[in-house]
């Protein structure tokens, strides 16, 4: 799954930079394929250092190494919506305003945020260095109010998410639903069809972005929920937890990445044709560099037409 996820993220990297496209969209949809990409490779690097630190330091490391994909990757999901967001309901101020560099700064304070949260238990915000009772520890190493402060955080970057979506669904329908009343009051059914077409079209693909989206990360806020509720109860559901988290950890870490190029990336039809282009460009030449061509000799041709 990492090596399929890191295949197809480095397409889409590729195509951003081959097709040499500066707007705020391929920078937002390049920096969530580089998240992608430092999720499989931290989880990898997370699990080869699990026999050499101890136990405590190991737990706290996944709780961190955990949260710090997860939340890159929300972050770069909510700065994508918000994207789309302004682009259809204030087009004019997106057109003329909204630049790469301003995308820029938002992906690296986010980057900057996302560090300094997710690995603040390393810098002092653990229950070792807080003395805080095993009863209100995670793991025995994570404060409940870190749990908690990641959990409201997530909530908070889904609902975003899920809002801008369903709004961006919302005005993409009703201005279909204009269109056609004005076009059938004025008998020009056929006229603009090409352009209707494609507006349901990008409708269909915002309903299936917010479908995927909450297929993937639901689970998640679950989890969290669950942890929160156990801390409370005394752990009483710690086999439920311990099956939960295999199931999100599959979800968010696994297939998320490898689902994303398909539902944020290839979608766009001048970075799919970059891609397929480059990818059919490089098969054949790999094919003739394999199977060269059979050279045929003059001699063997002046004699066939001799004979013929």
């Amino acid at each position: 799954m990492s090596v399929i996820s890191n295949l197809l993220n480095g397409l889409v990297i590729f195509g951003i930079v081959k097709e040499q496209q500066h707007t705020p969209l391929y920078y937002l949809i390049g920096n969530l394929a580089v998240i992608d990409i430092i999720t499989n490779i931290v989880v990898h690097v997370m699990f080869e250092l699990r026999d050499s630190v101890t136990y405590r330091q190991f737990m706290l490391l996944i709780v961190t190494m955990l949260h710090f994909p997860v939340i890159l990757s929300l972050t770069g999901l909510v700065l994508l919506s918000v994207d789309r967001y302004i682009s259809v309901q204030h087009a004019i101020f997106y057109h003329y305003t909204v630049r790469g560099g301003h995308v820029l700064v938002a992906v690296a304070g986010a980057w900057v945020s996302a560090g300094l949260l997710c690995f603040s238990p390393m810098m002092g915000w653990n229950c070792k260095a807080m003395g805080t009772s095993d009863q209100l520890c995670f793991l025995g190493a994570v404060e409940s109010s870190y749990i908690l402060f990641m959990t409201v955080l997530c909530m908070t970057g889904v609902c975003v998410v899920v809002f801008t979506n369903v709004r961006v669904f919302t005005v993409l329908r009703r201005r279909l639903t204009v269109v056609g009343v004005q076009e059938q009051h004025q008998g020009r059914v056929h006229i603009h069809r090409q352009k209707i077409a494609a507006a349901q079209k990008k409708a269909r693909s915002v309903l299936l972005i917010i479908v995927v989206f909450l297929i993937a990360w639901l689970p998640f806020l679950s989890w969290q929920l669950t942890v929160l509720v156990s801390i409370h109860n005394s752990w009483d559901g710690l086999v439920g937890i311990n099956q939960l988290f295999r199931c999100v950890f599959i979800i968010v870490i696994g297939l998320v990445p490898i689902v994303n190029p398909f539902v944020y990336a290839f979608r766009l039809p001048a970075l799919r044709r970059v891609v397929w282009d480059s990818l059919r460009n490089g098969g054949i030449f790999l094919w003739r560099r394999l199977v060269p061509p059979q050279q045929v000799h003059p001699t063997s041709i002046e004699m066939s037409i001799l004979t013929t």
